[in-house]
């Protein structure tokens, strides 16, 4: 499932440094969209499956971390190369993606299969309707998605904000955001070991207080015109929102049954893919609908994580079902 969902996403992105055509751009990006899908699903599965419970949420978060340091290859050879062609970073990104794809071959651990495990598969199999009787699974799909409204609308207009109330120039922009994306990676890991060292596994009290702190620096940020406050608030913002989304997508391994856990984080992904739709639209018409003031934007956000904490706030949580 790995190397049929990033090949899927190899090939769109490759043929989309091809074209010019705007239809055929909303296409590519579509089967894109449908690659990325299967990532989250089938790397969680593979978590539960080879992995001790204790070892679940670190392994889920050295995952989940890997996206910061997409961010720097992002800002550094990505906009090198953007600055060359545009064409070029896709196809750039289409070699990595074949990178990615090689190395699951090669150090993928290889499954024997004999007819015992084949019977007990079919014993285990379980059906559909017994995860959405689990309200945990909705309840993380709607924290997700007030989660990544604000995930992506920070990320989307950080760029336009810096420009339009600071005077940044692009390169001034790309250093900040690459020191940006460190601090995501960072935040990343360090969730797994305070919730296991600091909060000795009380996974709901660690991601309520890093929700709030990610309100109040989202807001701050929003109402501040002062360049080292805003930087301040950004890089606080990043290190506990990045640290929220962490927790919310391991917290399933301690939730969920194993069985179901696949599934269960299909429709939790679906809840994240939603709020990363949302954004762009409930964003961009407030920074319209105010005369481009992307502080509005980011006010709003900001609401939006403290909505994100109410679910979270709502998690039910269970004790040593998730073996």
């Amino acid at each position: 499932m790995l190397i049929l969902s990033i090949g899927t996403i190899l090939v769109a992105t490759f043929f989309f440094g091809f074209v010019s055509s705007l239809v055929l751009l909303m296409i590519i990006r579509l089967v894109a969209g449908l690659g990325h899908a299967g990532v989250p699903t089938s790397s969680t599965k593979v978590v539960a499956n080879k992995f001790e419970p204790k070892q679940k949420m670190f392994v889920q978060s050295l995952i989940l971390s890997t996206s910061g340091i997409g961010g720097i290859l992002a800002f550094t050879l990505g906009t090198t190369l953007i600055n060359l062609d545009w064409r070029y970073a896709y196809y750039g990104l289409a070699a990595l993606y074949a990178i990615s794809i090689l190395m699951i071959m090669i150090f993928f651990p290889k499954e024997k299969k004999d007819s015992k495990q084949e019977q007990e598969k079919q014993k285990d199999n379980v059906p559909l309707k017994k995860v959405f009787k689990d309200v945990n699974v909705f309840i993380l799909f709607a924290a997700l998605l007030f989660l990544n409204v604000v995930l992506y609308g920070y990320l989307s207009w950080l760029p336009s904000l810096y420009e339009a109330n600071f005077g940044f120039d692009l390169k001034a922009i790309s250093i900040i955001l690459s020191i940006n994306s460190i601090l995501m990676s960072v935040g990343a890991l360090s969730s797994s070991f305070l919730v296991k060292k600091v909060f000795k596994g009380n996974d709901k009290r660690f991601a309520l207080i890093a929700i709030v702190i990610c309100a109040l620096a989202c807001i701050m940020f929003a109402m501040t015109d002062h360049l080292v406050m805003a930087v301040s608030m950004m890089f606080l913002f990043t290190l506990s929102s990045n640290a929220v989304y962490v927790t919310l997508f391991s917290w399933p391994h301690k939730l969920i049954e194993q069985k179901i856990i696949g599934s269960s984080i299909a429709i939790i992904n679906m809840g994240s893919t939603f709020g990363g739709f949302l954004s762009p639209i409930v964003t961009g018409y407030l920074i319209t609908a105010f005369g481009s003031n992307y502080n509005v934007a980011f006010l709003a956000m900001g609401i939006s994580a403290i909505v994100c904490g109410l679910f979270i706030l709502i998690v039910r949580t269970k004790r040593g079902n998730a073996t």
